[in-house]
């Protein structure tokens, strides 16, 4: 559902626009107001979950953000509507937080991979269903109806929480959450992936990029300086000291830095280069869940049985040989090739998610299942602001200096070459981390 809500969301944008008569710059804060409260609130939940349940945490979940989706449908102005998509953050941050490490407590060790391709699949599924579900809904009704749909919804999933949890014995730890340590992991994220989604709008001597900079720095380092002392850690640095876990988290970092900035520039392509119609462009876009949602669950399966470093360094090659293709891209391209181009992208990707995903939760304990969780979380949304925040400013400096001697396609595929060169350089890493550790790993219990 979370998946779902925000890929059917950027269809309706432009007739949020219109109807709130606002300009593109104000209806992006409808987007970026949601990422921005997840990232922020991820590892607080994982570590809320830790000491109060799983069911606990998702109760509220579901509360808030059936409040958040019915503020939505409400809402009458675009003001309004970024609070509420805020609100609507919360309930989605404590699902996002804990979801792999409740995979991870109900699937035995042997089925974990299993458990992981399901949830994995489940998450393509929205992502795949979205844009042509919100093209459905908007050429019948208006954009409210988008997140009404939410409401019924979520009214069955407390249910089933409050009917099901009950029979998940859980047995949370009774430790006292302070509120200085994630107030400052708060402040310290929100401010530095602000600052990165502002590097292709502003100069980089600009203050206020600068500003915000500094006041992440800052607010980061009081965060670790707290994490140092038991009392007042959120989730402690001796998860850190995991080797598996560390080089895992790293691999995942380099794949969602590296494939999110350049399939960010590839709807322009389709559109401004290709000359297509934005329902055509939907229809190649759902290439990726569709790989996601086929290959996931078996990667899951498989490494279960052969371990993770194959398949996880095998993904992130599949998806280096799909992001290479990209640079064959011109304006002339036929059509084939770019199914092609998708399809390799598509399965990368899922071929390395879910065996990468199961080794980050194999290699930490049964305490700390619930921080890991919301650190993954929290690592795979900083990856993608990185990668999206990377890959613009490189295009536009690019684009600047290729459009004097260019027409506008042929400048748009100079430049996006240097893009996917460094995407490729960034997945490169991706591959060391991958490789340098171990081949299984089994939760300490």
């Amino acid at each position: 559902m979370a998946t779902l809500d925000g890929s059917i969301l950027n269809v309706s944008l432009p007739s949020i626009a219109r109807d709130f008569d606002c300009d593109v710059g104000l209806v992006a804060w409808v987007v970026l107001s949601y990422s921005l409260t997840l990232v922020s609130l991820l590892m607080l939940f994982g570590a809320w979950a830790q000491r109060k349940g799983y069911g606990f945490v998702y109760r509220f979940g579901y509360i808030f953000f059936l409040i958040g989706s019915s503020l939505c449908v409400v809402s009458s102005s675009i003001e309004m509507l970024i609070f509420s998509r805020v609100v609507q953050a919360v309930g989605s941050a404590m699902f996002a937080a804990v979801g792999t490490g409740m995979v991870t407590a109900v699937f035995p060790p042997e089925q974990r991979g299993k458990g992981i391709g399901m949830m994995v699949m489940m998450v393509s599924a929205g992502f795949m269903t979205g844009p042509p579900l919100g093209g459905f809904i908007l050429s019948l009704w208006n954009w409210n109806m988008i997140f009404l749909m939410n409401i019924p919804i979520g009214l069955v999933g407390l249910w089933m929480t409050w009917r099901y949890f009950g029979t998940y014995e859980e047995s949370p730890t009774k430790e006292r959450l302070g509120l200085l340590s994630p107030l400052c992991s708060a402040i310290g994220l929100v401010s530095g992936i602000f600052a990165l989604s502002l590097v292709d709008e502003l100069s980089l001597s600009d203050p206020r990029l600068w500003g915000l900079g500094l006041v992440s720095i800052l607010f980061l380092t009081i965060f670790i300086a707290l994490e140092r002392n038991p009392e007042r850690a959120l989730i402690g640095l001796d998860i850190f000291c995991n080797r598996n876990f560390v080089a895992s988290l790293a691999a995942q970092l380099a794949n969602f830095a590296g494939m999110s900035g350049v399939l960010v520039l590839v709807p322009f392509y389709l559109e401004q280069v290709q000359n297509l119609q934005p329902r055509q462009v939907g229809l190649y876009l759902v290439i990726l869940p569709i790989m996601m949602f086929v290959i996931a669950p078996l990667s899951g399966r498989l490494s279960d049985r052969i371990g993770f470093r194959i398949l996880t360094t095998g993904g992130l090659i599949v998806l280096a040989v799909g992001l290479w293709l990209l640079t064959g891209l011109s304006p002339t391209t036929d059509s084939q090739y770019i199914i092609v181009t998708l399809v390799v992208i598509g399965a990368g990707v899922g071929m390395f998610t879910t065996p990468n995903s199961s080794a980050m939760m194999g290699a930490v304990s049964v305490g700390q299942r619930a921080v890991a969780s919301g650190i993954i979380a929290t690592n795979r949304n900083i990856g993608m602001s990185v990668g999206v925040a990377l890959a613009t400013a490189i295009f536009a400096y690019y684009q600047q200096k290729f459009s004097a001697d260019h027409q506008f396609a042929e400048a748009f595929v100079l430049s996006l070459k240097p893009v996917v060169y460094t995407s490729l350089a960034v997945i490169s890493l991706g591959l060391v981390a991958s490789l340098v550790r171990g081949n299984r790993v089994s939760s300490a219990e």
